[in-house]
């Protein structure tokens, strides 16, 4: 394959038009905005409910932050999986994938008692 490199360069600068990137970031960046509002309500709302087993058991924050990790990802499977075999399938992915990282089984449970309101 050979490249025609006055071609690229040229192709290259049109993508670069700062005419043209205003007005195509002008549509893209009100669509952004408001998908972020949307992820960091689900985000907030769901270490809300993680943080008060974790308070109550004094866990450290460099901890923390493994578990918050542990229940976003458990969080998005019960949103995005439509059929109860993947939910249920992705949960042992999830719980074995993070007790392999050193995680408390019990805390995990505490968490799995909170967050997954999918039971069917």
């Amino acid at each position: 394959m050979s490249w025609n490199i006055p071609e690229a360069i040229k192709k290259y600068q049109i993508k670069l038009n700062h005419v043209r990137l205003r007005r195509v970031l002008g549509e893209v960046i009100p669509q952004a905005h408001e998908k972020s509002i949307d992820s960091q309500v689900q985000v907030q709302t769901v270490m809300s409910k993680v943080r008060p087993i974790l308070d109550r058991l004094k866990m450290p924050l460099e901890l923390r932050l493994a578990y918050y990790a542990y229940s976003l990802a458990l969080d998005r499977s019960q949103r995005e999986y439509a059929y109860m075999v993947d939910r249920i399938r992705e949960h042992q992915i999830l719980r074995s994938k993070w007790e392999s990282r050193g995680l408390n089984p019990d805390v995990l449970d505490d968490i799995d008692k909170i967050l997954i309101w999918r039971l069917s």
